[in-house]
């Protein structure tokens, strides 16, 4: 069950009632803060334009500065990398072990 997070507007969190919140927590739907919700906003208009290898060439950058600094966490990385597997397609599983392979080094 893949998100699309480009398609989870803002406005929608306002318009729902108190049923539709409670039945989202009971399926496994994201409840997301306001400041959760600037932050992906925010993420998205970064990095919404760049192509795959942008993105991958950002990531390998970002990781080896945390690496450098100290300050990466290869335990968080599979901890949350685990928690999103049962979320994602077959295809995108394998992506994203290959892509957690690949920070691992």
């Amino acid at each position: 069950m893949a998100r699309n997070l480009k398609a989870y507007r803002k406005n929608d969190r306002s318009e729902k009632g108190e049923d539709q919140i409670h039945n989202e927590a009971q399926t496994g739907s994201p409840q997301l803060s306001g400041e959760d919700m600037a932050n992906i906003e925010s993420m998205m208009n970064a990095y919404g334009g760049k192509s795959e290898a942008e993105l991958m060439d950002e990531l390998k950058r970002m990781t080896e500065r945390q690496k450098k600094a100290g300050s990466f966490d290869a335990a968080g990385m599979r901890k949350t990398a685990s928690s999103i597997m049962p979320m994602l397609t077959s295809e995108q599983q394998q992506k994203l072990i290959g892509i957690m392979n690949m920070l691992g080094k």
